[in-house]
């Protein structure tokens, strides 16, 4: 019996005892023959690849731009190729990194996973386009630039960017369609339209705008800010009510103007406008605000206000509300009396501003 072969390429091997002559086929020919196929890499093609590779075989496909391999030495042979990426083909396996190590372009010393060093702060170093684009969608520069573009079709319009020390700017419109978190993440900015209302018929105190301030939100000095604009009808000497309230139409009232007595006869759509600043003195169970309520009107009116057209309320800082729970921030609207003749219909605009 002649000795084992070799465990990797499977060179015959005489016996060792010197008992058995040299046969030049078996014992030079062949395995010369099999010492030759496996140096370097073997040119195979994506359907030829070796059925019993050894384990650190390697190869390389001439039929998809020269992909290559490796075997593992797993079973069955046909899962056991590892692709190793190489500049010729297109790599079409993940690339795993240990945690801690980066992918490093032009000798970074960063330490993140993704780490670039270009020579112009204009360098793109990240680009995104779909199939068929002429144009990037996303772009990021060297310097942090963001650029953003329309289609694919033309060169990016919208952009983001460092601007100055501790300052982000756009050279663009920057459109806030949900809640934008300021002063580290505790307070909210929030546009809201309120939807029209309408009070007629009824002496009843009526919300015709409302927004939740959430559990929270109120620092001091934050700044609520709300602007109504109404449309009224009235008889002659209605009287009309505005309020403004925190914590519901049953909360506690932070200004009033009125009861202003409107004319001394029947009117038709006159406007009303409001302005509502309330600010956040102080927090917690016991938080504390003060607020101003300005209205300018174009009724004729009598009464304590006058025919300016034009009253004021406002409260201290005394006024006591939770800042830990949300509060509905309200204004309101009261006839004097019912009539459906007294009538108004009021659309509210809410905001934070700081």
């Amino acid at each position: 019996m002649p000795d084992p072969s070799t465990p990797r390429l499977a060179l015959y091997k005489s016996k060792s005892d010197g008992s058995e002559l040299v046969n030049y086929t078996q014992d030079l020919g062949q395995n010369w023959d099999r010492v030759d196929a496996a140096v370097g890499y073997q040119a195979c093609t994506s359907s030829t690849r070796p059925s019993t590779p050894y384990s650190g075989k390697s190869i390389f496909e001439t039929d998809t731009s020269y992909r290559t391999f490796f075997s593992n030495g797993t079973s069955p042979a046909s899962g056991s190729w590892v692709e190793i990426p190489n500049s010729s083909a297109t790599f079409s396996q993940n690339l795993k990194l240990a945690a801690g190590k980066q992918i490093n372009f032009g000798g970074s010393s960063s330490p993140a996973n993704l780490a670039m060093t270009n020579a112009s702060t204009g360098d793109d170093i990240l680009s995104s386009r779909i199939t068929g684009d002429t144009q990037s969608r996303f772009l990021i520069d060297a310097d942090g630039t963001l650029y953003w573009g329309p289609g694919g079709v033309t060169a990016a319009d919208v952009n983001l960017y460092r601007s100055g020390s501790n300052a982000l700017k756009t050279d663009d419109t920057f459109v806030i369609a949900g809640d934008l978190k300021l002063a580290g993440g505790t307070t909210t900015h929030r546009n809201q339209l309120a939807s029209t209302t309408t009070v007629a018929n009824t002496a009843s105190e009526t919300a015709v705008g409302t927004m939740t301030i959430p559990a929270g939100d109120a620092v001091v000095g934050a700044v609520y800010r709300v602007r109504v604009v109404a449309n009224v009808s009235f008889l002659a000497s209605a009287q009309l009510t505005w309020r403004v309230r925190l914590g519901g139409v049953a909360g506690t009232t932070l200004a009033t103007a009125g009861p202003t007595t409107l004319s001394g006869t029947a009117q038709t759509n006159k406007e009303s406008a409001l302005a509502v600043d309330l600010v956040c003195a102080s927090t917690g169970a016991s938080g504390t605000w003060f607020c101003m309520l300005q209205e300018v009107r174009n009724t004729v009116d009598t009464g304590s206000v006058g025919a300016s057209g034009a009253q004021l309320g406002s409260s201290d800082g005394t006024l006591v509300r939770d800042t830990t729970v949300a509060q509905d921030l309200v204004v309101t609207a009261q006839w004097g009396a019912a009539s459906a003749s007294n009538t108004l219909t009021a659309r509210a605009y809410f905001e934070r501003v700081a």
